[in-house]
């Protein structure tokens, strides 16, 4: 919608000098009626509930351009790159700039988002042969020049790179003739799309336009990821703005042909000019390429682009075999982007909240799908939600009606009559059919216009980010005094920031190991370098403050309003055992460590000086060679269960599958899903509920579903565990608002810190239980609320804290 923007910090784009989409926006005086709004604003920032309740996203979309020859389709190829990058779909935080051309690929890859990047045998998948053969698309005219140049490309790649030698290099484990057979492949196909970008001005700015729609809708700050022929597309596109124009935060190439010269002589005359440099809206570029990678041939860019007015290089990280998928497919796109040093990049920049794969978005998810693979000027049917905040002076009447004009506005300017756009009004919607683009605009700058979510049907639901009196702690804590007092649990997972405010007042986290290393666990104390600053991922310290602690802070630097933000037991002391490293993820033999540890701490003491564990983690099994419930790490927990230590564990967040079917893909929500450790008896496994419509909403679709592979019910019962709001693991150094120090996540990572939460208020209550876990777990699952819900979905319901106070 948008053709230009004056510097918004929605990160919206317009290459100075570039193409428009038609030559309509080229031509005309009109001004975008988004672009007004903009204009008519001090700044206009990323969307999201946690601009409210919490910590916006330092990044508001990562953006994809995708490489060369035949690909699924957009959503699919989307789905594929978020799964091996993320580990989930990202919805609409993320974006695929798609530029395959239809004409030589009629048909897409088949493909579902499981599946990686692969060589297809496909008689024809080319198409282009037979294509030229009956004149339906005609070759393109080289000269001279044209024609040397595409000769060297095609001689360096199927040359390829000349193999290094000395002590440390060792045989390629692959013969010569599959070397070469990978070669052939990737060069008739990569030469084709080359050849378009290179000499074919219509398709090459084609090519562009994937990128600029998705970049000139705004919703940055941007992470822009390009692989192969995308890096040169991407590259040529991002070299044309300034950081004023779009924010890119990072730009990350992978297995890119950049650094060859004849592609640098061609970039040097379709663009400004050499010498090449950094773009200029680029804070860190990092190229990440695969030395069997024949389209990576030359893999260090850093002495081919200049640093930026600003000093920002390129950073190079190569290596031999190092793309998983290197025998196969040593170019694959989703293999790179599953590589730690990609994933570590994408996931400093962004932030922790970025990843969440169950926070909120602004489009829904089907929509996005629909708009990925529609075509640009495609029209989508969307519910457009209204929200309007009754401190301000503006009603919802004000702005159902200033958005309808909007939309009516807009589709005028773009030559569409507005019944066409069939606008509809309702209280608190709006209907209306739009691009991709409109839609997309309509996310960026949904603040300013106080849009909740756009749905592709009417859904709807509220988040709130009070979930202790969803399961009656708060009224416990004040009435019976069960605050935690002299109980102390442990949490197993990525640390404690245990200097975060958030654990000041009560001295909470009395001391840390870190068991992550080879040896013994590293104890770190009060006062220890480390010590306060242990968990460098956000996950334990979100957990550890859901279970204790509490502070009370202004909503925002502009909404002075005081929001108490306190865990299940806020008293209660916390030992933190790092089992997690910062990359989420940890081995069996590091928990066992740290229950050692535990048991080890309570038989000396000669009572139990740690009453409770908190494992929100787990992971697959496989039943054939261990039962239900009788891992390694299983039999541990039992051991210490029987000590007399209460357990308590994640269900685990696989209770919502896509499955492949002869129709195509399909969502499933999946029984027998409950991962480990969580089929354990001697523990409390933990569902996932809605935080505060728990009768309406029911279960998490996300939550895992049992029954065990061996029949038993599990979880056991459920907890709230979406978006919830509790203390991040870094906050800034000025003043502290909800906003800059606390951060919404969800899962049953979430809910499993309730429970063991209340229970630890329980115990300080009811001292008597202290050592009795059996009889703790009788009386939690005694006093449960029924959802009315299936039992081997919420097992015995949501708990109640003061129920079981007062029936004890």
């Amino acid at each position: 919608m948008a053709t230009e923007k004056r510097g918004s910090r929605s990160g919206s784009s317009k290459a100075a000098g570039s193409k428009s989409a038609t030559a309509k926006q080229t031509n005309t005086r009109q001004i975008n009626p988004f672009a007004e709004i903009l204009h008519s604003k001090v700044s206009v920032e990323f969307p999201t509930l946690l601009n409210k309740e919490g910590s916006a996203p330092e990044v508001g979309t990562v953006v994809y351009i995708h490489g060369i020859a035949n690909k699924p389709v957009a959503s699919v190829l989307k789905c594929q790159w978020d799964s091996a990058l993320f580990g989930a779909s990202m919805g609409d935080r993320t974006r695929m700039a798609y530029w395959v051309d239809r004409n030589r690929y009629p048909k897409p890859v088949e493909a579902s988002c499981a599946d990686k990047d692969t060589f297809s045998d496909e008689p024809g998948i080319m198409g282009i042969q037979s294509l030229q053969e009956f004149g339906l698309e005609p070759e393109i005219k080289l000269g001279g020049a044209e024609r040397k140049i595409m000769a060297a490309l095609e001689e360096r790649l199927a040359a390829g790179e000349k193999q290094p030698t000395g002590v440390d290099v060792k045989a390629l484990p692959f013969t010569e003739n599959v070397r070469l057979w990978i070669t052939r492949r990737l060069t008739k196909r990569f030469l084709k799309d080359v050849q378009d970008f290179f000499f074919d001005e219509h398709k090459r700015d084609l090519m562009e336009q994937s990128l600029r729609d998705r970049l000139d809708v705004g919703g940055g700050p941007f992470v822009v990821i390009a692989h192969s022929q995308g890096s040169m597309i991407a590259y040529h596109v991002l070299r044309q703005l300034q950081k004023v124009n779009c924010d890119v935060r990072l730009f990350i190439t992978i297995g890119s042909p950049l650094g060859i010269q004849e592609v640098q002589d061609v970039l040097g005359k379709i663009g400004p000019g050499k010498p090449l440099a950094v773009p200029e809206c680029v804070d860190r570029w990092l190229n990440v390429a695969e030395r069997l990678d024949p389209v990576a041939l030359d893999s260090h860019l850093v002495n081919d682009f200049q640093p930026n007015s600003r000093g920002v290089k390129v950073k190079d990280h190569t290596g031999l075999m190092m793309n998983p998928d290197w025998q196969s497919n040593p170019h694959s796109g989703t293999g790179y982007l599953s590589l730690d040093i990609v994933r570590e990049a994408v996931r400093e920049v962004t932030g922790p909240t970025f990843s969440n794969p169950v926070g909120r978005n602004i489009l829904m998810k089907d929509l996005v799908d629909n708009i990925e693979d529609g075509h640009r000027e495609q029209r989508h049917p969307t519910l457009i939600q209204l929200v309007s905040d009754d401190k301000e002076a503006a009603s919802l009447d004000e702005v159902r009606e200033h958005l309808r004009k909007l939309i009516e506005n807009v589709l005028i300017f773009n030559d569409v009559k507005p019944e066409k756009g069939r606008i509809q009004l309702m209280r608190r919607f709006i209907s209306a059919d739009l691009t991709r683009g409109e839609i997309e605009e309509l996310r960026s700058h949904c603040s300013t216009l106080k849009i909740d979510r756009v749905w592709r049907n009417a859904v709807k639901r509220t988040l709130l980010h009070q979930s202790a009196h969803t399961i009656q702690v708060r009224p416990a804590n004040l009435g019976y005094s069960a605050c935690g007092q002299d109980i102390a649990w442990a949490v197993l997972d990525t640390g404690i920031a245990a200097d975060h405010p958030h654990f000041k007042k009560h001295g909470n986290v009395v001391a840390q190991w870190d068991c992550t290393g080879n040896g013994s666990p590293r104890q770190l104390k009060p006062g220890d370098n480390g010590f306060g600053t242990l968990d460098g991922n956000g996950h334990g310290t979100h957990v550890a403050a859901t279970i204790a602690g509490g502070l009370t802070l202004p909503r925002d630097e502009k909404d002075a309003s005081e929001i108490t933000l306190q865990g299940m037991a806020p008293e209660a002391r916390l030992y933190g055992f790092k089992v997690l490293k910062d990359n989420g993820s940890g081995e069996d033999a590091f928990i066992i460590k740290a229950l050692d540890t535990i048991a080890e701490l309570n038989e000396r003491a000669g009572k139990l000086v740690i009453h409770g564990v908190n494992l929100s983690l787990g992971g697959s099994f496989d039943p054939s060679v261990f039962g239900c419930g009788h891992t390694p790490l299983c039999q541990e927990l039992r051991r210490l269960w029987r000590q007399g230590v209460l357990v308590c564990l994640a269900a685990g967040n696989e209770g919502y599958a896509l499955l492949d079917s002869a129709s195509g893909v399909i969502s499933a929500n999946m029984d027998l899903s409950i991962g480990d450790p969580a089929n354990l008896e001697e523990a409390i496994a933990v569902g996932s509920v809605h935080k505060n419509n728990p009768h309406t909403y029911g279960v998490s679709y996300f939550s895992s579903r049992g029954p065990t592979a061996d029949g038993r019910m599990k979880p056991d019962l459920v907890a709230p565990g979406e978006n919830i709001l509790s203390a991040r693991h870094q906050w800034p150094k000025g003043k502290l608002t909800v906003r800059n120090a606390y951060v919404e996540m969800s899962g049953t990572s979430m809910a499993t810190p309730h429970v063991s939460g209340l229970l630890a208020a329980f115990l300080s209550a009811r001292r008597e239980f202290i050592g009795y876990p059996d009889r703790v777990k009788a009386l939690l699952l005694q006093h449960c609320t029924d959802l009315a819900r299936d039992p081997y979905i919420q097992g015995k319901g949501m708990p109640n804290l003061v129920r079981m106070i007062m029936n004890t």
